[in-house]
């Protein structure tokens, strides 16, 4: 698949999410990082698929993490999408500063409106672990909650993450979302 955000690109998505969490803190020791522990606590494996191009945020962690390739069009993406995508398989064992971006996001989501309006949603997927920023529906940080926001932002510019985020969006139940910053 083609990427269109560069390694230069992906670097100031990171550089902006690098030290901004939900919370003042860890907030994995509220739930002990479920989600980063789920795999071993319920069987189910556990991994990220990485955007368009994020992989080159990797090419020297092959220690810390192990990840291959999967076929696109065997998984619940946009019909646009082909080739190979590249999934990070979960070990438990993370190196925090170098998470990729659906971890850095968590518990958020970007969300699109039918118009095109980014939304900074609580997370809707059904999960295989209880996340308590979620469950709660806890304070998130502003100044998190504005960089998340600022990273999709960028993020939006690669048209086949575009199509993933009007995909997914199409997909929630308008219900179950929980706005916390439109622009």
């Amino acid at each position: 698949m083609q990427a269109f955000l560069t390694k230069e690109d992906y670097t100031k998505i990171y550089d902006l999410l690098a030290n901004s969490t939900p919370l003042c803190g860890d907030c994995g020791q509220l739930c002990h990082a479920a989600c980063c522990n789920a795999s071993t606590a319920s069987h189910v494996e556990m991994g990220i698929y990485l955007y368009p191009g994020e992989h080159v945020m990797f090419e020297n962690t092959q220690d810390a993490f192990s990840w291959h390739e999967q076929a696109a069009q065997d998984y619940d993406f946009p019909p646009s999408w082909h080739g190979n995508i590249h999934f990070l398989d979960c070990n438990g064992n993370c190196q925090r500063a170098n998470r990729p971006l659906q971890c850095r996001f968590f518990p958020l989501s970007a969300h699109l409106t039918d118009d095109d309006k980014l939304q900074i949603i609580f997370e809707t997927w059904d999960l295989p672990y209880t996340c308590p920023l979620i469950e709660d529906r806890m304070p998130i940080l502003p100044e998190y909650i504005a960089n998340v926001y600022a990273a999709y932002s960028m993020l939006l510019r690669d048209p086949n993450i575009k199509a993933l985020i009007k995909h997914d969006s199409a997909e929630r139940d308008i219900d179950d979302i929980y706005i916390l910053f439109s622009a």
